[in-house]
């Protein structure tokens, strides 16, 4: 492995880490659970967490659109990685295009 590709999975390493510490402080502070502690628990567990986690998403995208003072993005992020995580989903870091977007760009193609 040259210098450059263990550079690259350095730096890919270390933003796993950190993303997975972004969620741990989330859950920790938002649900009062640790996530470590979530595979002792089961599918049940999965499932409970994973309802409580939609609502605090939830609760903070209203927060989000009317530009309370308590607003998070990165919280915001945080619990919908960790979601992501329990519901086994990967989550990417493209952004999906939004129906108004779409119709705009294949109504101009036409």
């Amino acid at each position: 492995m040259d210098l450059k590709a263990e550079a690259r999975a350095f730096v890919a390493e270390r933003d796993m880490f950190q993303r997975r510490a972004a969620q741990r402080v989330a859950l920790l502070c938002n649900c009062g659970i640790e996530i470590e502690m979530l595979d002792k628990g089961g599918a049940p567990a999965r499932a409970l967490l994973a309802r409580r986690l939609k609502r605090l998403i939830e609760r903070e995208r209203i927060r989000g659109s009317n530009r309370h003072w308590s607003y998070d993005l990165n919280r915001h992020i945080a619990l919908k990685q960790a979601l992501d995580q329990i519901e086994g989903r990967k989550s990417s870091g493209a952004r999906p295009v939004s129906a108004r977007r779409r119709k705009m760009s294949v109504a101009g193609s036409v």
